[in-house]
């Protein structure tokens, strides 16, 4: 069940699916037979497509050993079950820490066997908690009024950089503004530095897309529920419950 504002208190729990070894053995070696082929039948610069198609091969057959699923303890949706597996994608299993759920977006541990999401309070090295939005909603975001490093009421606000392409929070963006809830908020003690890392907080651009990433999950998951409508996710703001008064 998904709340505004507070953890998820559903947890679910991790079970083996023997039907996915079957199904990630035949499309892992599909990956890799199409690999074999173009190097062995056609050779040349057929060579680069074949290293290409190799990685998922590789990496799908490697993921056989982990045949694991379990509900999203937010939304449901079936955690762990996708066919093709990638070098930057965790998988599931009875211990994982920081699996996103790519129907909500929020994210989730398995201890023990048990799912539940990740701890607010979670704070990573380097910016990982990531959203994707299309590039005409970036002045449309709503930031909240909690400082993006620590989750203490803003002081300020960082002022983007206005470029097309790369990093919109590094050394080009300005910490001048006021804390309006319209741009990233900063309190006194963070966001001084120009470094996107010690920001925790990279605001990327490509050509139509936007990645936002932040370091601190309570404040990536007020982010994400406040933007559910502009974001890449399924469940949209309309699901999101406000959670009952503290006591009940």
């Amino acid at each position: 069940m998904l709340l505004r504002g507070r953890r998820s208190p559903d947890q679910t729990e991790v079970r083996r699916d023997l039907g996915l070894v079957a199904r990630r053995a035949l499309v892992g070696g599909s990956f890799a037979a199409a690999s074999g082929a173009l190097a062995l039948a056609v050779g040349g610069w057929a060579w680069a497509l074949a290293g290409v198609l190799a990685i998922p091969a590789a990496f799908t057959l490697a993921s056989i050993r982990r045949p694991f699923v379990a509900p999203c303890p937010g939304c449901g949706s079936l955690l762990g079950a996708s066919l093709v597996q990638l070098p930057d994608e965790p998988v599931l299993g009875p211990t994982v820490h920081d699996l996103r759920c790519a129907a909500c977006g929020i994210y989730v541990d398995a201890s023990g066997g048990v799912v539940r999401e990740a701890p607010f309070r979670r704070t990573l090295e380097s910016p990982g908690f990531e959203c994707v939005l299309p590039a005409a909603q970036l002045g449309s975001l709503a930031w909240g009024a909690d400082c993006v490093r620590c989750g203490r009421p803003a002081t300020r606000s960082l002022r983007l950089s206005a470029r097309e392409a790369g990093v919109l929070s590094g050394l080009e963006a300005t910490l001048d503004g006021p804390p309006d809830g319209a741009a990233p908020g900063y309190c006194d003690e963070h966001g001084a530095a120009d470094d996107p890392m010690a920001r925790a907080l990279v605001v990327a651009r490509t050509p139509g897309r936007v990645t936002v990433q932040l370091s601190l999950y309570a404040a990536y998951r007020a982010f994400l529920d406040a933007n559910r409508d502009l974001v890449d996710v399924t469940v949209r703001s309309g699901a999101v419950r406000e959670p009952p008064p503290i006591g009940d």
